[in-house]
């Protein structure tokens, strides 16, 4: 009886401290913070300022044309300004280049959904059957079918310092195509607009434009699955010789970037718009690191790695004796992770998604 009041115990502080560490706020330093250079962008136009690049893309649009304020969405990009008269994209002619820095090492991390590891918003949309008004019904407003994405490819570059070596996306991904940026959810019960997607969650890799045929603005809103959309880059989509070339953070052995570079794609017909970049969240990211004793790599410290612990105790870790490929996860450091003790000082402590 006394180990099943101790249980009921340790299973309602489980929901305690799961409830906390759930709750996230957007941080700025997700985002691009720093523009450290730019070149063919002149005047005091509303989209050839490089600083419209920076922070959180687009949510609010406020067209002084109609005096009329729209939510930014897959079926309705960003243009003019927001509600507060800041400025929301540039343009990237032909001669145009804006260089962009994070505050921190983007990396290379499978832990990240779908192995992206940061997302470049355009103003790119999916036609539709319709114009659009802040009244729109997106229960009622209907893409194209076969789907089509206004897409106007800009060139992605990457580098780990200012002035390069540059390694660039030659044959894509690129900025501003699929997928469109939409900042909300729909509320079919309010018939509006409801809370705030996720920058930092890339729409899921395996879905094509042509997964979006006919579909209601609502229902392909709902495809996104949580993310509020833009273009999913992983750094190993670079050329291998590339990718090889990226030298690794010692301290987490991961290949990683910390600037991205958009110009013109040569050759197109196409002038291209940014919005912004944002790091995607995951699992073993900046933000939410392995805890120390976290075998399985899922950012939480619980009875799945005491079981592991348990199997592999004493035991050499290799390949042919690692169903749970921790040798993969934590290469040459996993001897530092074959201690009780590292467990227990963490237990229960998680960075990511702990539910």
């Amino acid at each position: 009886m006394l180990g099943t009041r101790i249980q009921v115990a340790f299973f309602i502080a489980c929901l305690s401290f799961t409830a906390v560490a759930n709750a996230y706020d957007y941080d700025p330093n997700n985002f691009a913070v720093e523009v450290v250079s730019s070149k063919g962008l002149f005047g005091d136009g509303l989209y050839n300022d490089p600083n419209a690049v920076l922070g959180k893309p687009t949510t609010w649009i406020y067209d002084d044309w109609d005096e009329l304020t729209y939510a930014c969405s897959l079926v309705l990009a960003a243009y003019q300004t927001d509600p507060n008269g800041n400025k929301l994209i540039t343009t990237i002619n032909d001669g145009t280049e804006v260089v962009v820095k994070f505050n921190h090492k983007v990396a290379d991390d499978p832990g990240n959904p779908y192995g992206i590891d940061f997302i470049v918003f355009g103003n790119s949309f999916f036609v539709g059957h319709d114009w659009v008004f802040p009244d729109t019904d997106m229960e009622t407003h209907f893409l194209s079918n076969p789907a089509s994405v206004n897409a106007e490819p800009v060139m992605v570059s990457v580098a780990q310092e200012p002035n390069g070596p540059w390694f660039t996306f030659t044959n894509g991904p690129y900025g501003d195509t699929a997928f469109p940026t939409n900042a909300f959810s729909w509320d079919r019960d309010a018939n509006d607009w409801g809370e705030e997607l996720d920058w930092l969650q890339p729409v899921d890799s395996n879905l094509t434009v042509s997964d979006f045929g006919g579909l209601s603005a609502a229902d392909a809103i709902d495809l996104y699955n949580g993310s509020a959309g833009g273009t999913g880059f992983d750094l190993k989509d670079l050329d291998p010789n590339d990718y090889a070339a990226l030298a690794v953070d010692p301290n987490t052995g991961r290949k990683w970037i910390q600037y991205i570079k958009v110009e013109f794609l040569p050759g197109s017909s196409y002038v291209g718009e940014i919005d912004g970049f944002a790091d995607v969240a995951g699992c073993g990211d900046y933000k939410h690191p392995y805890p120390v004793g976290d075998l399985n790599a899922d950012c939480r410290i619980s009875y799945e790695d005491l079981s592991l612990l348990s199997y592999y105790w004493l035991a050499e870790i290799s390949e042919p004796n690692d169903p749970a490929g921790i040798a993969d996860i934590y290469e040459d450091d996993i001897v530092n992770f074959c201690d009780w003790a590292l467990i227990a000082d963490s237990w229960l402590q998680c960075t990511w998604e702990c539910e």
